[in-house]
């Protein structure tokens, strides 16, 4: 496990850093996807087969990227995507990256399986936008109660991710300490903070009474993934949430419009970063037709092969707002605690402003406007 005594890295080097640093088997689960990891790397590909049309003379001397969101204003546009069990790379957890976030007026989103509770990662976070992903529990008291922890911390908004009826399979993981058919093993892995909710220990403790000795991880298996979600369950987070409900994991132009009419304030257009099945399409691919459905009625963000503050204007040009960022993060996280994710997002940050110069475009704003070609 690595320190805060961070080595030289950037959104290029942390990757191989945290290779060196990192048991085999916590690299591969972060590095890997489902099946054959096919969608992982097409997801990079395609946003680097994208190329910019620069315009010339537009007075670029001062480059402004604030950005709003749900839930207030960023430095840049960029958040950490909701990911879990962040204390097996970095005793700092989601704490440690909240904080790397926040110094640098980004966002920052926790997942539904943190290693971290809402409020530890609240506090740490500050004032910044905090985000909370949820799933649509197959118990909906613990979605609700969820939620309501959410609202209690301070939270800004809740996320409802909605693309893992079931569990994407990845073979790197098979027998491992991830391997999803191995409930022992990924509890020895780490406990997910939700494991302590006043909710859970209720549902623990039902359990064990039917069946002495279960453990919180199969009770979660019993609760998660919920096939049986539909919109209907979706509708009734969004009418008794108090805070706006951004949907993730929209890749179809129906979905959103759904999303949307469901009373979603905002949709992610991701398909959980090729964690989920390998011939998903791309993000960046669905991207285009999510944003025209979607018609700026509200937000679109965008997760899903992010490494590059380039990549990042690429999905800014074809119609998203803001993006999320993934794995560069638990490199960061894994080389360095707080210091090696602020390393990494500095870096993501600097790479976008070159990039906004040297196309043209003196705001985020402005990259709407910036005509996106396939590279030779």
């Amino acid at each position: 496990m690595a320190t805060d005594a961070t080595p030289p890295v950037n959104s290029d080097t942390a990757e191989d850093e945290a290779r060196r640093q990192l048991p085999a088997e916590t690299f591969e689960y972060a590095s890997g996807g489902a099946g054959d990891g096919s969608t992982v790397r097409r997801n990079i590909a395609r946003l680097d087969s994208l190329s910019l049309l620069p315009r010339m003379l537009r007075d670029v001397s001062r480059i402004d990227m604030g950005t709003d969101v749900v839930g207030g204003r960023l430095a840049a546009p960029f958040l950490v995507a909701p990911m879990g069990m962040q204390s097996i790379y970095h005793e700092g957890a989601e704490s440690a990256a909240a904080t790397a976030a926040a110094q640098l007026g980004l966002g920052f989103c926790l997942s539904t399986f943190a290693s971290h509770s809402p409020k530890e990662v609240a506090g740490a976070a500050g004032r910044q936008v905090r985000w909370r992903q949820v799933y649509l529990m197959s118990d909906s008291g613990l979605t609700d109660a969820l939620v309501e922890g959410a609202e209690d911390a301070g939270f800004d908004a809740v996320v409802c991710t909605v693309d893992v009826p079931v569990m994407g399979a990845s073979r790197r993981d098979a027998g491992n300490v991830f391997d999803h058919s191995s409930q022992e093993l990924r509890q020895a892995a780490s406990q997910p903070a939700v494991a302590d909710e006043p909710c859970f220990t209720r549902l623990l403790a039902e359990r064990r009474r039917e069946t002495p000795g279960a453990s919180a991880q199969e009770v979660i298996d019993t609760l998660f993934p919920n096939p049986a979600a539909t919109w209907k369950e979706l509708e009734r987070l969004i009418a008794r949430c108090r805070l706006p409900v951004i949907v993730k994991g929209v890749l179809h132009p129906e979905d959103a419009t759904r999303a949307i009419e469901a009373g979603a304030a905002a949709v992610v257009v991701s398909n959980h970063g090729g964690y989920q099945h390998d011939r998903s399409v791309t993000s960046i691919d669905a991207l285009p037709g999510v944003a025209g459905a979607v018609g700026g009625r509200v937000p679109v963000y965008f997760d899903s092969g992010i490494r590059r503050g380039s990549h990042a204007a690429v999905a800014l040009a074809r119609g998203a707002s803001a993006v999320l960022v993934g794995r560069p993060v638990l490199w960061g996280l894994a080389v360095g605690g707080r210091d090696g994710v602020a390393a990494v997002l500095r870096d993501l940050v600097e790479d976008l402003h070159n990039t906004m110069a040297i196309v043209g475009a003196p705001t985020v704003a402005d990259l709407a406007g910036v005509v996106t070609t396939v590279a030779d």
